[in-house]
């Protein structure tokens, strides 16, 4: 990997770290260079789009990891009951790692990343004996409730609502 690669590599990695614990508002180019290292020109090189198309990417990035890891548990033969908790321990450590910060606002990009992971969640599902129509509904079950619980848990402050979504979740897989 030459450094030009390095670079944007560190800057996508960066902008996904931003974006969790400050948001959109709060992550600037500005603040992605310092924290890339990244040298000023090196925005306009990589991401011509600008803001918009580094934190797209951001985005992709991030989402891509989750997505990685439910092809992964499928692959392994995980079961659904090991994959939903795998994920909320995943982000129970995040949340409290990040003071529960963070801004989700990309639209389309969001909708995207949580297709493939309703996909990659619905073939774990199917890979465990239920039905095609079955496992896409616990899919989109297990996210909303997980994606819902992360949002109450950043405004209680407290990892409580993903380990209620955790409890009742669980035995229904």
């Amino acid at each position: 990997m030459g450094a030009t690669t390095q670079t944007r590599t560190r800057m996508v990695t960066s902008a996904a770290l931003l974006l969790r614990e400050h948001g959109v508002a709060g992550t600037s180019i500005a603040r992605v260079l310092q924290h890339s290292r990244g040298p000023r020109g090196s925005v306009q090189f990589h991401f011509p789009g600008g803001k918009a198309e580094l934190l797209t990417e951001a985005l992709v990035w991030a989402g891509g990891l989750v997505t990685a890891v439910l092809s992964e548990a499928g692959a392994r033969g995980a079961t659904p009951a090991e994959v939903v908790n795998e994920i909320c321990e995943h982000y129970k450590h995040q949340l409290a790692g990040s003071d529960f910060r963070a801004d989700p606002g990309l639209g389309a990009t969001v909708a995207g990343v949580i297709d493939g992971w309703t996909t990659g969640l619905a073939a774990v599902l199917t890979a465990a004996g239920h039905s095609e129509a079955e496992a896409t509904d616990l899919a989109d079950l297990c996210i909303a409730a997980i994606e819902g619980a992360i949002t109450l848990c950043r405004v209680q402050r407290s990892t409580r609502p993903l380990e209620i979504v955790q409890q009742r979740l669980v035995p229904l897989l």
